[in-house]
């Protein structure tokens, strides 16, 4: 039986000691994981059957495990444990967006690994395979009948040079929406008021993380129709997706004639490319998980 083991809540919690702010903020990121990611990854999941497991006490003799997880690099001793009871076990690892640790004797003991976050030596690495980070749970497309209001929107925190550039080069282009935070997911706006306004916005520009170039922006974007513009500076979509349809700028004076000058004709024919290549990836994607789980 295949089982799926949701473990990057499991953390160890502080104890009050120095050494401690790691685990407590690999904690908060592992719930955070399981909070927002879950959505994006049981769809992905969707043509396995599999059984939940809260525990690895529910696991068997001969069950394949499939195992979300984050911080594996704290995480040795529970996969070698798991790997004397199971057959095979697969790992999706989600969070390591700085790609500090050296993971190689981790992931040797799982059968295959899908990581989130690509770096350069898994991009063509035969036991480990680029796994987009996906869409914020709870961000949907909305039915809604005519145009599109806004020509761009942004949602998030302006904390990079090229944030403040985005936003001083397309400031002149209305209607537009902008909502900026602070810090990371503080006071970010709740994800059916984000959804009502992807769904009536045009063009999402994704520009890169604050560590690594993906961002959750991109994927809500393609979920909900939009046209993203994402920032090519280390040509990244290019090589985590072949032959993909977003519109690649250096800069973000580049977006500007874009966004304020194409005509409705040539939004929706983007529209419509960008929706049938992010609906037709997602079904290979879904079609290569399973079969590696079932060689």
């Amino acid at each position: 039986m295949i089982k799926l083991f949701w473990n990057t809540h499991n953390q160890n919690k502080s104890r009050g000691n120095n050494d401690d702010t790691k685990n407590d903020r690999d904690y908060i990121w592992g719930l955070y994981h399981k909070d927002n990611s879950d959505k994006w990854i049981y769809e992905i999941l969707n043509k396995i059957q599999f059984k939940v497991i809260r525990d690895k006490r529910d696991l068997e003799s001969e069950d394949i495990l499939l195992i979300i997880d984050s911080s594996v690099e704290k995480k040795s001793e529970l996969y070698t444990k798991l790997g004397l009871i199971c057959s095979k076990m697969f790992l999706i690892h989600l969070g390591d967006e700085s790609g500090i640790y050296d993971l190689s004797n981790i992931y040797s003991k799982f059968n295959f690994v899908w990581r989130a976050f690509c770096l350069n030596k898994y991009f063509d690495n035969e036991k480990v395979n680029c796994l987009p980070i996906g869409y914020k749970s709870g961000v949907v497309l909305r039915k809604k009948l005519g145009e599109r209001k806004y020509k761009w929107a942004f949602i998030g925190t302006p904390h990079k040079s090229s944030r403040h550039d985005l936003l001083f080069q397309l400031s002149d282009i209305e209607p537009s929406f902008s909502h900026k935070t602070k810090k990371f997911n503080e006071k970010i706006i709740d994800v059916n008021e984000m959804s009502e306004i992807l769904t009536s916005t045009q063009f999402i520009p994704c520009p890169n993380g604050f560590v690594h170039p993906e961002t959750y922006r991109l994927y809500e974007a393609l979920e909900c129709g939009c046209i993203p513009i994402v920032e090519n500076a280390y040509k990244y979509y290019d090589r985590l997706f072949s032959n993909n349809p977003f519109i690649k700028i250096d800069r973000w004076v580049e977006a500007k004639p874009i966004i304020k000058e194409w005509e409705d004709d040539q939004i929706e024919q983007k529209r419509e490319e960008c929706r049938a290549w992010w609906s037709q990836y997602k079904n290979q994607l879904q079609e290569f998980i399973i079969n590696k789980i079932n060689l």
